[in-house]
């Protein structure tokens, strides 16, 4: 069963279909009845794919987000429910009662609705991104993931299973989002493991997922669902840019860097866009914010290993000297840079300094970072 590749304009303007049939299934531990949406062309008889949806904190469960993103044919979409109540826990005993509810309810399904074991996706929303990250750690049973509004944290788990090399990612993030630090983390992460990882961070946005939806997320469905993008569409979505001012035009290529249509199997699109993007750099303006892009990434990155208090210090004045530059990115740049002061003014509070009676020695300043204090 093939699905068609969309256009950008027809992902965009997707609604639901309301003949979508959805119905209820009740899983020991799970308080929330599972809501399970039936594609509008489903047969129990075929064999189809299908995304467990995981909700955010408070919420309940709920097919309808996923739904607009995987269309409203061919995907069964699982509103699933959590066997932990409140914040997000990841001890053993709560990942095991997690996948014990999981595969109950794939089992059911695909004992009565034709859903495909070894088509089986997962999301989350916030604690439920973070859930998913948790979830491709512990199991086998996934084919890939959305990791949305969440991040990375290693698994507690003791014997983990090895990441099998075909599963695909998608990881999605407001830019101001707290959780974009751990979303870069996720990226470092399953990239590291050699799975093809995308990624999509939404300008403007905080912990927020976008209102009309996320084009990459749609691309992604439709990939993992054997289809392939619309090239005439994206040839126009290309000439459109360069056809703009040319900061917007360098702004949108770098875009679509990281849109999973452009960036299938053997794909000429990634270099086309590198090509555009070198020769659109050689404006004395835009190879300023080139440059600044650069310097900004080089602090994200450290930022994320970074191990000691000194190294904090470093990347803290980084910002200081960046953010007196005026940029597009300036608004970005004071937000990352606002996070750090926070997380070293944590860490300098932290810092007990023994009389000098009792420890000769002045205290050093290689200490490990504590937790960030923003990270959800």
């Amino acid at each position: 069963m093939k699905m068609r590749g969309w256009s950008l304009i027809g992902a965009l303007a997707l609604s639901v279909c309301a003949s979508a049939a959805e119905t209820e299934l009740k899983a020991p531990g799970v308080e929330d009845a599972i809501l399970v949406s039936l594609p509008e062309n489903h047969d129990p008889s075929k064999s189809w794919p299908a995304v467990f949806s995981y909700h955010g904190f408070n919420g309940k469960p709920e097919t309808r987000t996923t739904r607009s993103h995987t269309g409203p044919k061919d995907w069964i979409v699982i509103g699933m429910g959590y066997t932990q109540k409140g914040k997000y826990q990841v001890g053993p005993e709560d990942i095991a009662n997690e996948l014990k509810a999981f595969r109950y309810a794939r089992d059911e399904l695909a004992r009565t609705q034709g859903l495909d074991p070894k088509r089986v996706f997962v999301t989350g929303y916030s604690k439920g991104g973070w859930m998913t990250d948790t979830l491709l750690q512990a199991a086998p049973d996934f084919a890939g993931g959305a990791i949305l509004m969440g991040g990375h944290i290693p698994s507690a788990l003791k014997n983990t299973p090895a990441q099998d090399k075909g599963r695909s990612i998608f990881i999605g993030v407001g830019r101001l989002d707290p959780n974009h630090l751990p979303s870069l983390k996720a990226l470092l992460f399953y990239r590291g493991l050699g799975l093809q990882t995308s990624f999509e961070a939404w300008s403007g946005l905080g912990h927020d997922f976008p209102r009309e939806g996320s084009v990459g997320l749609r691309e992604w469905y439709v990939i993992q669902n054997g289809g392939k993008p619309d090239e005439k569409a994206l040839e126009e979505e290309f000439a459109g840019l360069l056809e703009g001012p040319a900061m917007e035009a360098w702004l949108g290529l770098i875009g679509l860097q990281e849109r999973p249509f452009f960036h299938v199997e053997a794909s000429a699109w990634p270099d086309r866009i590198t090509k555009e993007l070198e020769q659109l750099e050689k404006d004395g303006s835009i190879a300023q914010e080139a440059k600044i892009r650069m310097t900004h990434r080089q602090l994200l990155a450290r930022e994320l290993k970074m191990k000691t208090l000194e190294e904090l210090r470093e990347i803290n004045t980084g910002y200081l000297k960046l953010g007196g530059v005026q940029s597009v990115r300036s608004p970005e740049i004071e937000h990352d840079h606002r996070r750090i002061m926070a997380v070293l003014k944590n860490t300098e509070s932290a810092v007990v300094k023994k009389p000098a009676v009792v420890v000769p020695e002045p205290p050093k300043d290689e200490r490990a970072i504590p937790k960030n204090p923003l990270l959800r």
